[in-house]
């Protein structure tokens, strides 16, 4: 269970799986892995810090002497990002920033916290093949950052969570969707308000199932996000009567330049239906499927949220991936309209997978710091569990302000929630977006559907 209170140091188990995105081992290079705990070893998320390609030694940074964090609080909470402004997941950047600009707005327009408005310090997260988040946790952690928002890949969170929550500052991701992060020793200063990814590999198993395929290939990236999310696929799946042939369960290295071998094995195999579960690269591997002639138009081919909010941008012809399905968590979009249409005019772009969620990460953090009276993280960090569950709900900040003041315990339940967080920090209930896209370059929403799982 998780370290409550923070100074007690015990270990939580509360499984749901998928990845968000962190980076697998080079040194085995095994494609038929099928076991939940030895992929997790294979891709180095064993340690206190992911291994990944490009960041062997950014997990040593977590808790040197480079580390600088606040302490203590001054009055004035301060929010930074490390969220994906360049990368392999910059798709996801635009809704994010914008996500995180209005809660800013909302919550200085409300009074702000502790009487004073919050200060926000954006920041890119870039990817596992840079060092750009390592440099942007030291710029705002030596700007007195309280609280540091994101990752959006899980690969990259791997490589600084330590840092961060060495420093005593809280992490809380939008995005991060690895079961690996679950049971993490952490301080109890890492949060999500995106669900494990043990839910969602359990929703995309039941819609290829009752979809009518009864066998399936998996192409995904070889990190903790990409074999989290096709571990609990393949568990789920096959425990509902499917069957994934050993070479079909197909694991590549995250700086792949050509998928030719990938899809032929895929071709040879020829199953009901193709798992892709990436990141921008998936443009690539669908471009190569297509012209193997196992794509959406000859398959029943199948996404997850690394991919389909966005990968029709980065295709030439967005047509040939037509018909494609893909799951992501999210709340239903038409039930929060304004929210995104807010979201556009702050630049999202008609992207909106993880803008609520951020939005949320921001308006937790600073209601909880309203109710500890404090802008240490240490202190305020102890509340935000309880911001999200159990009192008198409340669906904006300065409602729940307002409740707040009246010493009324509080339930937000926020524009992606309700959460529900569980000792872990993390939501025990999630919806799914179940995409369908049209041949254009966003999914088309007429044909969304919307499920919803917990634990």
């Amino acid at each position: 269970m998780r370290r409550h209170p923070l100074w007690l140091l015990a270990a939580i188990l509360m499984a749901f799986s998928l990845v968000a995105a962190a980076c697998g081992d080079d040194d085995d290079d095994d494609t038929e892995t099928t076991d939940t705990t030895e992929a997790s070893e294979d891709d180095g998320t064993t340690t206190t810090a992911a291994e990944d390609e490009g960041d062997e030694d950014s997990g040593d940074e977590g808790e040197g002497e480079d580390a600088e964090g606040t302490g203590a609080g001054d009055g004035v909470l301060t929010i930074g990002s490390i969220l994906p402004e360049t990368g392999d997941l910059a798709f996801l950047g635009p809704p994010e920033f914008a996500g995180a600009a209005l809660a800013e707005q909302d919550i200085n327009e409300a009074g702000g916290v502790l009487g004073n408005d919050i200060v926000f310090l954006p920041g890119d997260s870039g990817d596992t093949t840079t060092d750009i988040a390592n440099q942007t946790v030291d710029r705002l952690l030596a700007e007195g950052a309280d609280v540091i928002v994101g990752a959006a890949s899980s690969a990259v969170s791997m490589t600084v969570i330590d840092k961060i929550t060495g420093a005593g500052v809280i992490q809380f991701s939008p995005a991060n969707t690895s079961p690996d992060f679950t049971d993490y020793e952490d301080n109890g200063l890492y949060f999500r308000t995106a669900p494990s990814d043990r839910l969602q590999g359990k929703v995309l198993a039941d819609l290829a199932i009752e979809e009518g395929a009864t066998t399936a290939a998996v192409i995904y990236r070889q990190e903790s996000y990409g074999t989290g999310l096709a571990n609990f696929f393949q568990e789920f799946y096959t425990e509902a009567g499917g069957t994934i042939p050993d070479d079909a369960f197909i694991a590549y290295p995250v700086d792949t330049e050509n998928f030719d071998a990938e899809v032929d094995a895929v071709v040879a195999a020829d199953p009901d239906a193709i798992i892709v579960i990436g990141f921008d690269e998936s443009a690539q591997i669908l471009t190569t499927m297509n012209e193997r002639g196992v794509g959406p138009a000859d398959k029943a081919v199948y996404g997850v949220d690394g991919n389909i909010g966005g990968i029709g941008a980065e295709l030439s012809d967005p047509s040939i991936i037509a018909g494609m399905r893909g799951t992501e968590p999210s709340v239903d979009l038409s039930s929060i309209s304004d929210f995104t249409a807010r979201l556009d005019e702050e630049g999202a772009g008609g992207i909106y997978a993880y803008g609520a969620e951020t939005y949320d990460a921001m308006i937790i953090s600073a209601l909880a710091a309203e109710i500890a009276g404090s802008d240490d993280p240490t202190v305020f960090a102890e509340e935000i569990n309880g911001v999200t569950k159990d009192g008198e709900q409340c669906t904006s900040f300065a409602d729940c302000k307002a409740l707040i003041e009246e010493g009324t315990d509080i339930d937000y339940d926020g524009i992606g929630g309700p959460y529900e967080f569980g000792d872990p920090g993390e939501p025990e209930a999630a919806s799914f977006r179940i995409a369908t896209y049209d041949g254009g370059e966003t999914p088309n929403v007429e044909l969304d559907e919307y499920r919803t799982a917990e634990y």
